[in-house]
């Protein structure tokens, strides 16, 4: 683990130490497989660049006004949540990547799908529907699991923000979005999304360029998540 690891343990023991706890035992395999240099200082620059801020002990804002509460360790003994490493180094990832400020949205509220990542248009339809887990191998069983779900039109609710793969291919219903971009630690893996009876998965190189999605810039305020009404079969 190098140097930009080591600032982050030091930020969790920061946070853990103002809610008056101790920061759990970070093992070998959180160092090895959870604890990515290249997340470690995307966040860590962020951090330091203004986009990323920690209030109320462990609490992290980003620049979106809608955010729900993220919290950067939690329990007793403070225990990192290594999801939210590879979820933050995204959002600074697009940010620096020259994606617009305003939509760029973060952990979105249960009314809003409780989404981990999106950038959304004027209207709130997500364009790019960001996916957040702590460790590569989570990828890759929502990568084979999502496809194997059709699409239940109006009878679905979604109520659990984005943990399985069920709840996923929900989301993705809910939004059509046209690209997800699946991130864990040091991963990053884009999909072209095609919607039928099922999701279709098609793995895609690169991010598209901010003028591709938004060729008319960006017009008002932070959107909210706009739902795709389900088409009667």
């Amino acid at each position: 683990m190098g140097t930009w690891g080591e600032a982050y343990l030091t930020r969790l023991r920061g946070c853990a130490g103002r809610l008056e706890r101790e920061l759990a035992d970070i093992s070998d395999r959180d160092r090895a497989v959870r604890l990515v240099e290249d997340d470690a200082r995307l966040v860590e620059k962020g951090f330091a660049d203004g986009l990323l801020s920690v209030e109320a002990a462990s609490r992290v804002r980003t620049l979106d006004p809608l955010q729900a509460d993220a919290w950067l360790v939690e329990g007793e003994p403070a225990r990192p949540r290594w999801e939210l490493l590879s979820q933050l180094a995204a959002y600074v990832e697009l940010l620096r990547g020259g994606y617009p400020e305003p939509v760029v949205r973060f952990a979105t509220s249960e009314s809003e799908l409780g989404l981990d990542l999106a950038a959304v248009d004027d209207d709130g339809r997500v364009l790019l529907l960001g996916v957040a887990r702590a460790e590569p191998l989570e990828l890759a069983k929502l990568e084979a699991l999502v496809p194997t779900f059709e699409d239940e039109g109006a009878g679905f609710t979604v109520t659990v923000p984005g943990h399985d793969a069920r709840e996923l291919a929900r989301q993705l219903w809910a939004t059509r979005a046209p690209y997800l971009w699946l991130v864990a630690a040091g991963t990053r893996r884009l999909h072209r999304v095609q919607y039928g009876r099922t999701i279709r998965l098609t793995p895609v190189a690169e991010l598209p360029e901010p003028e591709d999605l938004w060729p008319f810039g960006v017009l008002g305020p932070t959107p909210r998540i706009a739902l795709v009404e389900p088409v009667a079969g």
